[in-house]
């Protein structure tokens, strides 16, 4: 038994004989021949393959080895770490050791052993005791051991600060005075010395296995107490870092060349040390004794040499390797893509570091060139991975570093390693565009914020023929800003366009030509104070060169929809037309408000033409209030792309409109006839609404016919140059009647009182014409119908359509009503009160769902 001068001894030994030594070579054979029948040597080793190994070694309830006292011989546990430790019970002996009175470390051992474990209930219990009463003690305080008792703690621990002995042999001294069983385990380690492809060929580092619950396993009691800070590695320099703007090599080197390493060590507890499972303790201890792997499938050395380098991190938070295993990865393209597996249910960010190495040629050739931006870091929440692809300017080797940090931690931690080789460079490879964030996709920042991805959980979005849709859930209110950036930083203004529906935050965008942009999303909660942090990123990929290059209209902002003056006026959108839509096949477009009070309005509706102009169709529109529904009917004249803003103020007599509702128009087919509506007076009364005529543009010297819904009229008199006629109102409700349309260039008004005191105001106006030039206007817009179903059908047949475009309601060419007009028309006289140029703008096409 080890003895407090003998620091070296061990615990009690495992005794042979030869039975026993024959039964731990069948037990051995066994679990290799069942194992390597189920493929587990077939593959290079990974924490997840090590550990089905051990399910599986478990599944087959193999007789455990036993000594020739009946100790179980090294085999792997049948138990997990997990299966053996009961949190709550350890939280009460973790407060009893760390209150232990510090005299007790100055008396005989057994004193400060009893008190420990004195309360434990089983050996798990105690030896958990004595490893976090050990791993609470800060060298700092204890020295000069000659006044110490030398059979006390404090004779220990002042000998480990003289680097006379080490942690786990104090371990391994109190575990005996408690009845412990534990051995000193011998191998090599790769701790924060150890470089990636060095050799393991010092032996001389010590950790320790105990027998508890019946089975062998694993800690390491110095590495839970305390560890050793780098201040760098001199043979490497970073050179992307996914968030500092790095401009070249010798603005952020690692360590300047020249300098000597510098480590300090720092005291801080680690429980992951404490009974580590063994397919996740083989990653940093590689024992001499293959028996003390506790693995049911063993590793060799040369494995071991060659496993990528996993920290405690890796492990703590739940990471898997999917796609490489060896540290070391060969890329003979300049591209690469790793990827690992994420915890489910905690939430992560993560980052990653990239270096050169110092005295390659790379490093020169790299020394003038940006080095940042050339690894791309996603996550796939829905399958939880992790991917980062990279891709390399230039030959030679690099170091991939990813970090990671749960949400409630202050700093990123190094979770693996990898060394890349790169054979040749990629070609053509430029940087990505500049991402704030370092991730790209929704991340935990994302999360936080109550934004749920719809359309797209990972960090790339395909921009076909340069369009591109992005959706969130809302899970409370959030106001946005973003940025559309192009690979040589160049912001572009007019590409992006938001809107709020259904609970949905959704953004269109546009792109000009082939490339890559970054779509970058700043957003907090709305009426929080402060910036707007960058919350997501996309990395937008357009592969073609777009056939329309056109940014969307400038509607005075990127906002679409409800303004906040919409919600002060006490409105509700009710419409079933997003606020960017495709105009339906018929040319018509119905918008909704419900109203909780009066509020009169002004349409304005604008065509965005192809040189930058833009025409006023304003006068393609009415709008009326019935039963407290504001709906407003638009009609579409050509095809292109419109702006809609709506203004209101609560009453004639206030001072200002102000913008209440933004829409975008996008439209492929124009209705097959339409004229401009009647002008409404700017005091249009609620429950008024026009029956017919709904052309704002009458014949001249014609009987008109009128039907006005209007019930609260006392009456209502039409207007022309031949006089006045009162209207008469009917059983449903309607006025109506006839009138006689005077000379072209005259106008026709409806006035209306209110009561029989009142005097008379006119509420609608139509303007007079000659018939010919009403038929001349009839058959050119029949004439833009046909082309532009032409040009649709031919998008269709190239698949460039919407898929939401709905062909079902086509007018088709009525030639009864083609041989009227013709019959009809005799002159090609232009429709004066349309004296802009016509022409048909260029197609705009939206592909949204």
């Amino acid at each position: 038994m080890m003895n407090a001068y003998n620091m070296d001894s061990t615990a009690p030994p495992i005794l042979f004989h030869a039975a026993c030594r024959r039964k731990e070579k069948e037990f051995w054979e066994t679990v290799k021949t069942h194992l390597t029948y189920k493929g587990y040597y077939d593959k290079f080793p990974t924490p997840r393959l090590l550990r089905e190994a051990m399910d599986e070694y478990r599944s087959i309830h193999l007789e455990p080895p036993l000594d020739a006292t009946g100790k179980p011989l090294p085999y792997p546990a049948m138990t997990s770490k997990a299966d053996i430790i009961d949190r709550e019970a350890i939280e009460t002996i973790d407060a009893h050791a760390l209150g232990a009175p510090r005299v007790l470390a100055y008396e005989d051992m057994y004193k400060l052993v009893k008190y420990l474990t004195g309360e434990c209930n089983n050996d798990v219990e105690r030896l958990r005791a004595i490893f976090r009463w050990i791993a609470s003690q800060n060298l700092k305080q204890w020295h000069d051991e000659v006044s110490f008792n030398r059979d006390s703690a404090a004779y220990y621990l002042a000998r480990i600060r003289a680097k006379k002995a080490n942690h786990n042999q104090l371990l391994q001294r109190m575990c005996s005075l408690a009845n412990i069983y534990c051995v000193k385990i011998r191998g090599y380690v790769k701790g924060v010395d150890y470089g990636l492809g060095q050799e393991l060929t010092e032996c001389d580092s010590t950790w320790t296995a105990v027998l508890v619950d019946g089975a062998w396993r694993l800690l390491d009691v110095y590495w839970a107490t305390c560890h050793r800070v780098h201040s760098g590695d001199s043979s490497w320099e970073l050179i992307d870092d996914g968030q500092s703007d790095v401009s070249s090599l010798a603005s952020m080197s690692s360590t300047p060349r020249g300098r000597l390493n510098i480590s300090k060590t720092e005291y801080a507890y680690n429980d992951y040390y404490f009974l580590t499972d063994p397919e996740q303790f083989i990653y940093s201890h590689f024992p001499v004794d293959e028996k003390w792997q506790l693995l049911a499938r063993p590793i060799t050395l040369e494995e071991a040499k060659k496993m990528a380098l996993l920290k405690r991190n890796f492990f703590s938070i739940g990471m898997d390797i999917v796609s490489h295993p060896r540290y070391i990865i060969e890329c003979d393209a300049g591209e690469e893509q790793v990827t690992f597996s994420t915890p489910q249910d905690v939430k992560v960010n993560y980052k990653y570091e990239l270096y050169v190495e110092s005295d390659s040629d790379s490093a020169e050739e790299l020394h003038n060139m940006s080095l940042d931006r050339y690894v791309f870091l996603e996550k796939v929440t829905k399958e939880n991975l992790l991917n980062v692809k990279m891709r390399f300017p230039a030959a030679g080797k690099f170091k991939l570093k990813i970090l990671a940090k749960e949400q409630e931690e202050r700093s990123f931690y190094y979770t693996v390693t990898y060394i890349i080789d790169v054979l040749a460079p990629m070609e053509n490879c430029r940087p990505l565009p500049k991402n704030e964030r370092g991730e790209w996709g929704p991340g935990l920042d994302t999360q936080e914020l109550g934004l749920e991805p719809i359309t797209h959980d990972t960090g790339e979005v395909p921009a076909e023929d340069g369009k591109a849709e992005v959706r969130f859930g809302l899970t409370k209110p959030v106001e946005f800003k973003h940025k559309l950036v192009t690979g040589d930083d160049k912001e572009l203004p007019h590409s992006v366009l938001q809107r709020v529906e259904n609970q949905e935050a959704i953004f269109n965008i546009r792109v000009p030509e082939e490339g890559e942009y970054a779509f970058n999303l700043y957003a907090k909660e709305e009426g929080q104070s402060g910036e707007f942090p960058n919350v997501c990123s996309y990395l937008l990929k357009c592969e073609e060169e777009p056939e329309d290059k056109a940014s969307f209209p400038d509607v005075g902002g990127d906002k679409l929809g409800p303004t906040d003056a919409f919600r002060q006026f006490g409105m509700q959108n009710i419409s079933i037309m997003p606020a960017l839509m495709l105009a339906p096949i018929t040319g018509e477009v119905t918008l909704q408000f419900k109203l909780s009070r009066p509020a009169v309005f002004i349409p304005e509706l604008l065509l965005h033409n192809n040189d930058g102009n833009k025409t006023d169709f304003s006068e393609y529109t009415m709008w009326d209030i019935v039963n407290g529904v504001a709906t407003f009917y638009i009609t579409i004249p050509r095809v292109g792309m419109y702006s809609l803003a709506i203004r209101a103020k609560p009453t004639v007599q206030s001072e200002n409109f102000t913008p209440i509702f933004h829409s975008i128009i996008d439209a492929i087919i124009p209705k097959k006839q339409c004229l401009p509506c009647p002008q409404q007076s700017i005091d249009w009364p609620s429950d008024c609404h026009v029956v017919k005529p709904l052309t704002g543009v009458l014949a001249a010297r014609e009987l008109i016919h009128f039907e006005i819904e209007f019930p609260r009229a006392y009456e209502l008199v039409a207007t022309s140059g031949n006089g006045s006629k009162l209207l008469k109102k009917n059983a449903q409700g309607i006025w109506e009647g006839e009138v006689l349309s005077g000379n072209e260039d005259s106008v026709v008004t409806i006035s209306v009182r209110h009561s029989d005191v009142d005097d008379s105001h006119y509420i609608l106006t139509y303007k007079v014409i000659e018939r010919d030039e009403i038929v001349g206007e009839r058959l050119r817009q029949l004439d833009r119908y046909k082309d532009a179903v032409r040009r649709a059908e031919a998008f269709r047949d190239a698949g460039k359509l919407p898929k939401n475009f709905d062909w079902s309601k086509l007018e088709d060419i009525d030639e009864e009503d083609l041989e009227e007009l013709e019959n009809t028309k005799s002159t090609q006289t232009v429709l004066t009160l349309l004296s802009a140029d016509l022409q048909l703008t260029s197609q705009y096409l939206y592909y949204g769902e």
